[in-house]
C-alpha cells in the first residue's frame, strides 16, 4: 500500500458478499492534509512556472483553431470567442508568473540566521590574512642560491 493512500484491510481468505465493499477496498484514497502547512517558495515558483508555461503554450493551439474554424467551418462565432480568448493569455501568464505565490502567514516569526554565512564569511577573511601575512617567496635555508644549474651537455652522446 502507498504511503499516501489508505484503505481497509481485511484477511486474504474473507471474502466481501457485496459489491460495494469490494469496490471500497480497491479505490484509492488520497490522505488529507490535515495542517496548515504552505508551499516552500520553490514549490510556489515551479507552480508558478508550469501556469506559465500551460497558458503560453495554449495561446498558439486557441489562435490556429480560431482560423481553422473560421476557414474551414466559417463560424466566425466559434472563431471570434476563441481569438479573443487567445489575445489576453500572454498577460494573464506574466501576471500569475511575476506573483508572490501564497501569503505568508502574519502571525508567524520572521526568523534570520546568518551563523552559517558568518562562519563562512570568517574562514575566508582568516585563509585571506594568512596569505598576505606570509612572505611571498619562501625563505632559503643558509647555503642554497635562487640559481638553477642547467648542464647543456648531453647524457648519451652518440
Amino acid at each position: 500500500m502507498d504511503q499516501d493512500t489508505f484503505g481497509s484491510v481485511e484477511d486474504p481468505g474473507e471474502e466481501s458478499s457485496s459489491r460495494a465493499a469490494r469496490r471500497f477496498r480497491l479505490r484509492r484514497r488520497r490522505a488529507e492534509l490535515i495542517t496548515t502547512a504552505q508551499r516552500s517558495p520553490a514549490e510556489n515558483l515551479r507552480h508558478r512556472e508550469r501556469v506559465y508555461t500551460w497558458l503560453q503554450a495554449s495561446r498558439l493551439p486557441a489562435l490556429l483553431i480560431s482560423a481553422g474554424s473560421y476557414l474551414w467551418l466559417g463560424d466566425w462565432i466559434f472563431s471570434g470567442i476563441l481569438f479573443l480568448i487567445s489575445v489576453p493569455l500572454p498577460w494573464i501568464a506574466v501576471v500569475i508568473a511575476n506573483g508572490k505565490g501564497e501569503v505568508r502567514d502574519k502571525r508567524t516569526r520572521n526568523t534570520y540566521k546568518p551563523q552559517v554565512a558568518r562562519e563562512y564569511y570568517a574562514a575566508v577573511e582568516a585563509e585571506r590574512r594568512a596569505q598576505l601575512e606570509s612572505p611571498a617567496r619562501p625563505e632559503l635555508e643558509t647555503g642554497q642560491s635562487d640559481i638553477i644549474d642547467h648542464d647543456d651537455t648531453e647524457e648519451n652522446p652518440t
